[in-house]
Formats: structure tokens, sequence, C-alpha cells
């Protein structure tokens, strides 16, 4: 009989594969149920799709179309065919033009793979820069002097809205390359600079936070007092910061591969995220199905090479409790300096909402693009209304969404994150779907209901939360008081409570509000697909939709509520930059 330690570690060893295989085949039924969940007819997409939008949707082609594609069997019974035919690597055709799902994939596939992998070696590169000038200020005894205002502003733009800038900027005003295309070298450099800077922004905060933490360490001290090199110190500082991110590269990497949906659409890039999305808006399920099932596969294998990766350089030392690290606390900045900048944004903030209170922002009556006056400080619209008194009404708004999104996203990473044996299939697989994906399977699931664009959010939000959770979990477990606190007596509630949380909580915070900004960008970004606020409704995501034809001629639609959204996230973020 196999004795009760080997089989609680055989069932450890299975679970996670077991949660992996599960949210697969969840996501996948989730996805070929749909037109039955949602109660939609999919052969007016099809035909529309097919013949173009003038197509008159006559109810002789429509039948033609129900018939062609066996419409008027169920979703059930046409998921089990597409599930058999799948095990045999079939991925079926596309209800579009016929071809083959398999072929599709695999020629967007290598564009997307390609494009991820150059955005990732200009992650790395961008956030070598920033690992020196840390290693640089702990040298002249000045880390803690530093801050990080760059990181949180990439952190707090999304993909597309860096593609926007940068295209106006590079392609618009200086003509140094092309605004979109697939075709030359000078094509590949714009969309993997708007992958890149806010992966590297997310990385180097987190390798910062984390060094910080580790050079505070008590054996730092001891080895120096030793005479140990301090390139020597900082080496063996620098594996054990990045040993507890691992998880976040390879959520990094997902988000690379599967995340650059946006990316490839306003590039025009061939991509399998671009392939996804038509399919999505056209209700092509056979290629939505094996698409969705390839980025979930690659999203499973990045996080399980990760994971490996992450034991193999701990060691045995997240097992027998010789992990040795100080943890950090959450609290206001002591610096004068960084609460005086973040109060001073504060006002301007507030000056910008009290506009909105005494000026009207929804009454056209400017000039159309008018210029900045002194009566319209930014300008006014494309129907001429006030955009400064439509940034701030819209900013408390905007806000209030951003944090209870932040907050569901936290709450529910930290349960999972807890019970990672059950949930790790569910982070991989989350994660490996693009929020503009989640957003258009969550309105096909539950309609155009005003909560579809948080619950979207929230759908993929919470993974990189629940992933670093869980990485702050393990080193927890790891240091030596926690490993031998039962064999003292201590009950599990009191180790939660004493040595437990206080680990995980500080650092997980301040990633929540690293991702405050981007996951209320990504929030607005969704009114681009129809879902969340409606005109004329002052919300930022529907201003810079709205606005983004005009960008040349009135900039400050657009670049308004980004400056706002930085504005805010480099506010909070430095409160808490200690």
């Amino acid at each position: 009989m196999m004795p009760a330690g080997a089989h609680r570690l055989s069932l450890n060893a299975i679970a996670p594969w077991l949660s992996r295989l599960a949210s697969l085949i969840v996501v996948v039924i989730l996805v070929g149920l749909m037109p039955d969940i949602a109660g939609i007819d999919p052969s007016q997409s099809i035909l529309r799709a097919r013949a173009g939008q003038q197509h008159m949707l006559t109810p002789e082609a429509l039948a033609a179309v129900r018939e062609d594609l066996q419409l008027d069997r169920s979703a059930t019974e046409r998921l089990i065919d597409w599930l058999g035919d799948a095990l045999q690597g079939d991925l079926g055709v596309s209800w579009i033009d016929g071809t083959s799902v398999s072929d599709g994939i695999q020629q967007t596939l290598s564009t997307s793979l390609f494009l991820m992998s150059l955005a990732l070696g200009l992650t790395f590169f961008l956030c070598g820069l920033g690992l020196l000038h840390t290693l640089y200020r702990w040298k002249a005894n000045k880390l803690a002097q530093t801050h990080n205002s760059l990181s949180t502003v990439l952190i707090s733009l999304p993909e597309y809205v860096i593609a926007s800038v940068l295209i106006l900027v590079f392609s618009i005003w200086l003509g140094l390359f092309p605004p979109y295309g697939w075709q030359s070298w000078q094509d590949i450099w714009l969309p993997s600079l708007a992958l890149a800077l806010p992966a590297s922004g997310l990385f180097s905060r987190l390798l910062r936070d984390s060094l910080q933490r580790v050079l505070n360490e008590p054996w730092v001290i001891t080895w120096l007092s030793a005479n140990v090199s301090p390139n020597q110190i900082l080496r063996f500082a620098v594996k054990r910061a990045i040993s507890s991110l691992i998880p976040q590269i390879s959520m990094i990497m997902i988000g690379l591969t599967g995340g650059a949906v946006a990316v490839e659409q306003i590039f025009s890039i061939p991509g399998i995220g671009r392939l996804i999305l038509g399919a999505a808006k056209a209700q092509d399920l056979p290629m939505l199905q094996g698409g969705l099932l390839v980025l979930l596969l690659i999203s499973i294998f990045i996080s399980s090479v990760g994971l490996l990766i992450q034991q193999w350089i701990l060691g045995q030392s997240l097992k027998s409790g010789k992990l040795i690290s100080s943890h950090t606390t959450f609290s206001f900045t002591s610096s004068k300096g960084k609460r005086l900048t973040a109060y001073s944004i504060f006002a301007v903030l507030f000056l910008v909402v009290f506009w909105s209170l005494i000026h009207d922002p929804y009454t056209s009556q400017y000039v159309r693009l008018a210029a900045p006056s002194l009566e319209a400080p930014l300008g006014a619209d494309g129907i001429g209304r006030d955009l400064m008194a439509r940034i701030g009404a819209g900013m408390l708004s905007t806000f209030k969404e951003g944090f209870i999104a932040t907050l569901l996203s936290l709450f529910v990473g930290i349960i999972l994150g807890f019970n990672t044996r059950i949930s790790q299939g569910l982070i991989e697989i989350t994660k490996g779907v693009p929020y503009i994906i989640a957003g258009l399977l969550v309105a096909g699931v539950t309609g155009m209901h005003p909560s579809s664009a948080m619950i979207a959010i929230v759908f993929v939000s919470w993974a990189p939360l629940a992933a670093h959770c869980s990485s702050l979990i393990a080193e927890a477990r790891a240091q030596p008081y926690t490993h031998l606190a039962p064999i003292w007596g201590t009950g599990s509630v009191k180790v939660l409570r004493h040595y437990i949380l206080p680990y995980v909580m500080p650092p997980l915070l301040r990633h929540a509000l690293l991702r405050l900004p981007v996951i209320t960008l990504s929030l607005t970004a969704l009114s681009f697909i129809g879902l969340g606020a409606k005109p004329p409704s002052p919300e930022w995501g529907l201003m810079i939709a709205e606005n983004l034809p005009y960008i040349e001629r009135a900039p400050m639609g657009v670049m308004g509520p980004i400056a706002g959204l930085v504005m805010m996230g480099v506010a909070i973020n430095l409160l808490f930059d200690d």
C-alpha cells in the first residue's frame, strides 16, 4: 500500500494538471454552447461576413446558411462532433470561407510568435536598463531615494493606447515608420514597442520591489561584514529576486502572445489574435474554438515551464524551510517630496472635475474642433463640446468602475492564489484569453448588459494577481519561522494571520495598485466593441474612441483622458512608493 505521505505528494502533483484539463474543457464547452446560452442565431452574422454588410437578410438566404452549416442541429450536437474531430487533430473548417481552421491558425500563429519574440527581447532589454540603474543606486546607498514614476506611466497605458501614440508620433508627425502593415523590417518596430513598453514597465517595477526587499534582508549585512564583494552579493540578490517573479514573467509572455489582439488589429498584422477577434465578431465558431484552444495550450505550456524553472532555481529551500527573506510593509511614503507631488497631482485632477461642475459637458456650444481658449482650455471635440468639461465629468465614474474592478480582481486573486492546486489551470487559462475576446464572449453569453465590461475585465485581470499571490505564499511557507511554527504548537489560523499574510499582502497590494490604471483603461477600452458606456456619456474610453479620428487636429480629446489616467496612477503609486 502507498504510504500516506507519498499518496499526498502524488495528489499534489496531479491536482494542477487536473485543474488545467478541467478549465480547458470548460472554456471550450462554453464557447461551443455560446449560441444556445445567449439565445442567438449566428446565421445573420455569418451571412453578413460572407456577403458584406449591405446584403439583404432575406429568409431564403438565412435558411440557406442554416442548411449549409447544419445550424438546425443543437449547439450541443455540433460541439460533440467538433470535440471528436479535434481529438483526431481536425479543427474543422471556417464557417465564413470554408478554409481549414488548422491551416489558418498555423499561418497566423507563426506571425504572432515572431512578434512575441521581438517584444519579449525588447522587454528584457528595457528591464535590463532599469535593473542596472537599481543596482547602481544600491551601490551608491541611494536606493530608498528612487521612485518608479516612469514604470508607473508605462503600466498605466494598455497596448492599444501606446500603439495609437506611437503611430501619432513616429508615423504621422515624424514619418519614420509605416502606420500599419507586415511586409518589411520597418513594420515590426512600432507593434513590438507597443507590446514591450507596458510589459517592461510592469516587470521592472515588480523586479525593483522584489530586489529592494531582498537587499534589505539580514544576510546582506552579514556578507558585507565578511568583505564579500558587492558584485557577488548583487548577483545572488538578483537571482533571488527573479526567482519569485518567474510566474509573473510567464504571465507577461502569455500576454504578449494572446494579448496582442489590439496591437495586431491597429497595425493590420495577420496574427492569431486578430484572427480570433474576427472570428468572435463574425461568430465563426470553428475558427474561434480552434484559435482559443491553441492559445490556451500555449498558455499552459509557458506557465508550466515557468513553474519548473522556479522550482529548479529555489531547489529544496521551498520544502525545507530554509528560504530566509524579509517581508515588506504597506504604508504611506515617508518622503515629503513624493507626498507633495502626489497631492499636487490630486489637486490638478480636482480642478478639472470642478471645471466640469460649472460647465456643460454635453451641449455643443463651440466651433467644431475649436482650438484651446480661455472659455475651453483644452478646446472642443468633433461636435463642439468642451473637452475639459467632458474629461472632468467622466473622471469620477471612470475611476469608480476601475477601482471596483481592481478590488474584485484582487479579492478573486487572493482567494484562488491560496488554492493553486485547484486553480492553477484556471489561472493559466484565464490569462490566455485576451480581454477584448473575453468582452465579446461575456457579451455573447450575458447580452449587452451594463455590467458586461466589468465582468469581462475582472475575468482576465485576477490571474496575474493570483499567480503573484501563489508565489509569495510559497516563499512565506518556506521561511524558517513559518516552517517550524506547527512544531511549536502554533495553530494554522495564527500562522496565516501572523506569518503568511504579513509577508504576502504588502507586495500584492502594491501590485494591485500598479494594475489599477491599466485595468481602468482596459475597462474603458471595451467601449470600442459596444460594451459599457454609450453616447453621449463622457466616459473616457468612449471619449478616446470618439476623438481618435480627430487626433491630429484635436489631440487633447485622446491625450487628455490618457494623461488623467497616468497622473492618477503616478499619484497613487507615489503615496506608497517606499
